[in-house]
């Protein structure tokens, strides 16, 4: 059967000097490529462009963006600067920002060289969205992502290691994606503490596993020698897991295993499922290894489920987010009051609330902070998430101790030595001692290796250069902060203070409406309380650069 043609109409736009096509709802770029955008950001954009040159508020957005809900002001945050990622708009000139009034879209007149979108281009982009809308499909496919091929290729792999992949968990509904996104973040807390096991970020892979669809291109980008998919599914009144082992050199599976049963037995699945995958990827314990492994933290599901909760709140990195954590996380703690975990985690929340200015009494959550980390020492003596927390905590609060924070990051680092957060902290720490020449060396190995980096990494490295005056390299830096995390008052801060030393004071201005309208005070006082340098030169450097911005 011959379909009539279909007449498809590509309106071209500018976007900053640059020629685009807008096609039935996705940005191409001059040759017809799809500009790639998550569904938030891509709706927002339309929003923009259809009411392009007007000031759109905030409140507006969400009503066009979030027709069924009210988005917070990080969400709104989080599409604009992903606009401006893949723009290329660093400087906010494509989506301008008017403080305390909303976001415009400036678009100019495309050049006369694309008025039309090549045919040839055009059928690339239907192939590639027929494609796009295929590989959607059976990613929530109720097995494993990728079934093992029927003969090894057994092709090599660049720079890999012997590392390990945890790539997102299938599942077919709410509860059951939170029970799969669970399990997989049980599975990279218990695998990381293995000595002889390098764990690559769930940040990182699901970031990757998002636009490469190979194991074999996947292990090669993340260098990961072994890759771990699953599913979760209920059939009935019981629940389905499915677990499988990849070897990223080849893509075949080296191991499988599946799980059905009632859900208050899964817990008892969980506690042998690290085990089963060391022996599968013949890794070598040591005693203490095999220790920490026969250590299931609890034996109560409402526990576990609770803390994996309060982990997923955590990662959204925002006060109510903070809060949320600390509800789950203490009733966690009602149902099993020995959970060293759990006990760990609220200090880390604690933490990350005092680094943020996220709290009431300082004093009083200062030390609720420190009690729950001892509290998880006392029950747990090596487990280093406790160690790394005391570290966070030594540095940050107005009584904290620089040399302390230092020891128990150490101590973390030898507890859990494929883990990078406890070496990126201390490299931070160190700089807020006075040593940036000592901290860069320890950034640079660690970023190397990862290819993607948490935010938090980008902003300890963008202080480090900054105080070196390696002020274009610190704007790189925390640039990228900005894209993963945009509504992160740290980086707009060292924003303001990189301008200032660079001479870019209208730039400066423009981070500064940032940051205000995110409802922070703009005057010296505040900035300065909220710097986390320690050494006194360093502080006095930081003030003369906001004062370089006309701040007082």
């Amino acid at each position: 059967m011959v379909l009539p043609p279909v007449d498809y109409q590509a309106e071209p736009i500018r976007l900053g000097g640059v020629n685009y096509f807008w096609l039935d709802g996705q940005l191409l770029d001059a040759e017809g490529r799809t500009v790639t955008l998550r569904a938030k950001p891509l709706r927002m954009l339309e929003v923009l462009l259809k009411e392009r040159g007007r000031v759109l508020s905030k409140d507006r957005l969400s009503e066009l963006v979030w027709p069924d809900a009210i988005a917070t002001d990080e969400s709104i945050a989080r599409c604009i600067a992903d606009i401006r990622k893949v723009l290329g708009d660093k400087k906010h000139q494509i989506v301008e920002t008017f403080p305390k009034q909303g976001y415009r879209l400036n678009v100019s007149e495309p050049a006369g060289s694309t008025q039309a979108l090549p045919r040839r281009m055009l059928w690339l982009w239907l192939a590639a969205a027929c494609a796009a809308t295929i590989l959607s499909v059976n990613f929530w496919l109720d097995e494993p992502r990728w079934a093992a091929p029927e003969t090894s290729l057994a092709l090599p792999v660049a720079g890999q290691h012997e590392s390990v992949a945890i790539l997102p968990f299938a599942a077919d509904a709410g509860q059951n994606r939170f029970l799969a996104a669970g399990l997989s973040d049980d599975l990279e807390i218990r695998l990381a503490e293995m000595s002889g096991i390098g764990i690559v970020s769930q940040a990182q892979t699901h970031a990757m596993a998002a636009v490469l669809d190979s194991p074999v291109e996947l292990s090669q980008s993340l260098k990961a020698r072994y890759l771990i998919a699953g599913s979760v599914r209920e059939d009935g009144a019981e629940i389905a897991v499915s677990v499988q082992l990849i070897d990223g050199s080849d893509g075949t599976t080296v191991w499988a295993d599946r799980f059905q049963g009632a859900r208050n037995n899964f817990l008892a699945y969980r506690q042998t499922l690290p085990e089963a995958l060391v022996e599968a990827m013949h890794i070598t314990l040591d005693t203490r290894d095999r220790q920490r492994l026969s250590l299931g933290g609890t034996s109560d599901p409402a526990a576990f489920e609770d803390v994996m909760r309060a982990r997923r709140e955590l990662s959204a990195f925002t006060y109510d987010g903070s809060l949320s954590a600390e509800r789950f996380l203490r009733r966690a703690l009602e149902h099993d009051p020995d959970y060293a975990r759990a006990y760990a985690e609220l200090a880390a929340a604690y933490a990350i609330r005092l680094e943020n200015g996220w709290i009431v009494l300082s004093s009083a959550d200062a030390e609720k902070a420190f009690y729950f980390a001892r509290k998880a020492l006392e029950l747990d003596p090596e487990l280093w998430l406790a160690h790394y927390a005391l570290g966070r905590l030594h540095s940050v609060v107005p009584t904290g101790d620089t040399a302390a924070a230092l020891k128990h990051l150490r101590t973390a680092m030898s507890l859990q030595p494929a883990n990078d957060d406890a070496r990126i902290y201390y490299a931070i720490v160190t700089t807020m001692a006075g040593h940036p020449e000592d901290a860069l060396p320890i950034f640079e190995s660690v970023m190397a290796t990862h290819p993607l980096p948490p935010f938090w990494y980008y902003i300890g490295l963008s202080n480090t250069l900054f105080h070196l005056g390696k002020y274009e390299e610190a704007e790189d830096a925390v640039l990228t902060c900005t894209q993963q995390m945009p509504n992160s008052p740290y980086c707009l801060r060292t924003l303001v203070a990189i301008y200032a030393r660079l001479g870019r004071l209208d730039d400066a201005d423009w981070m500064l409406a940032e940051y205000e309208t995110l409802g922070y005070e703009v005057t010296l006082g505040a900035l300065m309380a909220s710097a986390i340098e320690r050494d006194p030169s360093m502080r006095a450097f930081l003030e003369e650069s906001y004062r370089m911005a006309g701040i007082e």
